[in-house]
């Protein structure tokens, strides 16, 4: 651990329980201070990703930033089970995060969207009239395609283990009348299905003005950014908004069952809020 990090964990109060949180402090907040609020990803995307976020943080603080790390309601180590979350408290919990940054003292808030994080960072956005700029790292832009992914992972543990195969439609159907369905341990019930099925980048997109840094994580140089993310950075340019879209080369690290860094991508990541500033 850096000498200077400064690390403070609490429970804040959320809608409808307690958060935990996690402060990585600058060695001085001042009026000029920019605090990173993070929109976590999905399932077990989440913990996947905890430590690049940590990463990111020890970078970001020595240059007197903040960063926070505020966990949904029925998400790590806050109130709640996973089968309790659902789309929209999720996104309002983020708006408590971006509260209580301004309760530390932050007079600047930048929303960190990782993967469906990204989607609920533009959820929000419109609503944070001291937000300074939005940082996606690899964003899924259509909530339907993290459900289908997440589906695909049942049908597999399915087929290792000889059961009954369902397809995705018979189960978003089940999902669509009342039941849950477990995959991996996370239990997905309608509230929180119908809102990440609904949630797509399309939807916000005029309600945001602030710059960009759009990350994608590419396993070589041959693969490129997928086209829907393309068509929706231009379409963003077209409308006066500054996307920085870089390409990063390296694992996924959002997918690998064991730890996987990307440190390239802190570093570019870093640079752009730096020279950006």
């Amino acid at each position: 651990m850096h000498p200077r990090l400064r690390i403070t964990p609490s429970f804040i109060q959320g809608g409808v329980g307690k958060l935990f949180s996690i402060h990585y402090a600058p060695d001085c907040i001042t009026s000029e201070s920019e605090c990173f609020v993070v929109a976590s990803s999905f399932a077990e995307e989440m913990n996947r990703c905890r430590y690049m976020g940590t990463m990111l943080a020890q970078q970001l603080t020595q240059q007197n930033f903040g960063f926070l790390v505020v966990d949904a309601y029925g998400t790590g180590d806050s109130d709640g089970e996973f089968r309790d979350s659902n789309w929209e408290q999720s996104c309002q919990d983020l708006m408590t995060a971006v509260s209580y940054a301004d309760t530390l003292g932050y007079k600047q808030v930048s929303i960190m969207g990782v993967r469906l994080g990204a989607l609920q960072a533009m959820q929000i956005s419109g609503a944070i009239k001291n937000l300074k700029r939005l940082i996606f790292w690899q964003p899924v832009i259509n909530g339907q395609a993290t459900l289908t992914q997440f589906l695909r992972i049942k049908i597999a543990a399915s087929m290792q283990r000889d059961e009954k195969v369902e397809t995705t439609q018979e189960m978003e159907k089940q999902i669509e009348n009342g039941q849950y369905i477990s995959v991996s341990g996370y239990e997905v019930g309608p509230d929180l299905f119908r809102g990440i099925k609904a949630a797509k980048f399309e939807s916000y997109i005029d309600a945001v003005s602030v710059p960009v840094g759009w990350f994608t994580v590419i396993s070589s140089t041959d693969r490129k950014t997928p086209r829907g993310d393309l068509m929706m950075i231009e379409k963003w340019r077209q409308k006066g908004v500054a996307v920085n879209h870089q390409e990063i080369v390296g694992p996924p690290f959002w997918l690998a069952h064991e730890r996987t860094l990307v440190p390239e991508l802190v570093d570019a990541t870093v640079r752009y809020v730096t020279e950006s500033v």
